[in-house]
């Protein structure tokens, strides 16, 4: 199978060759494409690196916290999107994490982050499954823990070559921007559960009343004990799972008015990128949502504001 690594940056450059040379020892169907070592002398570059696109099957690009806005690394991922689809595309991040990337166009694909062992794995578990002739994911993964140290240590070597100790800083009017978003969008909220109640003639409190909460009547006057917060659990739970993708999602168990999810692997790296989306949700039900990763270990807590 033919895979296009993108890359844009010396950087990002010396990342692409050294996924070209270590990709194939986990599958020897997987033929890497990047221009800087794939490109004869001579050769028209543009020309050949359009002719790759509609060739390969599946695209990596490499990104590094120089690159992230590059034209170059967004038309390129642009043009495999297109050939490819979304799903077939993944963001390989060498110097960062996914909540470092910008709000550019590499943000709507699931990005992996390379100094996360299981990120990576998951990576080539997606490769090896495009691929004509699969490897037995069990075999998959003895070789996967036999060469992860070659990649890990020749991508450290990269890191350290290129020391980059500033944080990338978003810019004060696309912070402000969001903010603006996020109030509107509470006030929308708020606004609608006013209308509800107000229709509804209802009025409800909470009260610390040791058995749960307690609904007060504004018509009758009378009081009638209602379980919200198992509701407001149940909800948390089937959002978590939209979320995750329930095919990622091993089970949900509820502890202690909290929610427990365990996830598979890739259920975890999609965990690891809707961090801020399952933060919305424990906030919003008030609901505690752990994650856990196929292993039993705990990989993110989500606890409400």
């Amino acid at each position: 199978m033919r895979i296009f690594i993108s890359w844009s940056g010396e950087m990002a450059r010396q990342c692409a060759e050294a996924l070209r040379d270590w990709l194939p020892y986990m599958n020897q169907a997987i033929d890497p494409f990047v221009s800087s070592q794939d490109i004869s002398k001579g050769e028209r570059g543009l020309s050949k690196i359009a002719d790759q696109l509609q060739e390969c099957s599946f695209g990596i690009v490499c990104v590094t916290r120089e690159n992230q806005s590059a034209p170059w690394i967004n038309f390129e991922s642009g043009a495999l999107s297109r050939e490819l689809g979304d799903s077939a595309l993944i963001p390989f991040l060498l110097d960062m994490q996914v909540k470092d990337l910008d709000s550019g166009p590499i943000t709507q694909f699931q990005a992996v982050d390379g100094s996360n062992k299981e990120d990576v794995w998951a990576m080539v578990r997606a490769v090896n499954g495009k691929c004509e002739t699969t490897v037995e994911l069990d075999r998959l993964r003895t070789t996967f823990d036999r060469f992860w140290q070659d990649i890990e240590s020749r991508l450290n070597s990269i890191r350290e070559a290129h020391p980059n100790t500033n944080a990338p800083q978003r810019d004060m009017s696309e912070i402000l921007d969001e903010l603006v978003k996020l109030v509107r969008d509470q006030h929308t909220r708020i606004g609608a559960l006013e209308k509800a109640v107000e229709s509804s003639g209802v009025t409800h409190y909470t009260i610390n009343e040791p058995k749960g909460e307690v609904r007060i009547s504004g018509d009758l006057g009378e009081v009638v004990p209602n379980s919200t917060r198992a509701a407001r659990v149940s909800r948390a739970a089937k959002m978590t799972r939209q979320i995750l993708d329930d095919s990622s999602v091993e089970r949900v168990l509820r502890r202690g008015g909290g929610l427990e999810v365990s996830c598979t692997e890739e259920g975890v790296v999609r965990a690891r990128n809707a961090h801020r989306d399952l933060k919305n949700v424990a906030t919003h039900y008030n609901v505690s949502i752990d994650v856990f990763g196929p292993d039993g270990e705990l990989v993110a807590t989500h606890t409400p504001l």
